[in-house]
């Protein structure tokens, strides 16, 4: 029974560290992903075709890992909107 008692809090803390943390991750993923994206057309722009390669590639490194992920459409959505801050 004082083992019950004990074990249950860990868990739902726990389970909140993991909600919490897992939530930032999507979100400083679609950042990363959105400034990425904006260096590369700033590079093709400068027609720095290499840098803008790197920072494309990089950018959908990020982006591939959504594709068939749980949280593929809140990633979308907040990829988005920092692209769009960008503009």
């Amino acid at each position: 029974m004082r083992i019950r008692k004990f074990v249950r809090p860990l868990f739902w803390i726990a389970l909140i560290l993991m909600i919490s943390v897992s939530c930032g991750r999507v979100k400083s993923d679609a950042k990363k992903a959105a400034k990425y994206t904006e260096q590369s057309l700033i590079k093709t722009n400068q027609m720095k075709m290499k840098d803008a390669e790197k920072y494309f590639l990089k950018s959908q490194q990020i982006i591939q890992k959504y594709e068939s992920h749980k949280k593929a459409d809140k990633f979308y959505d907040l990829y988005q909107q920092y692209r769009d801050e960008g503009k």
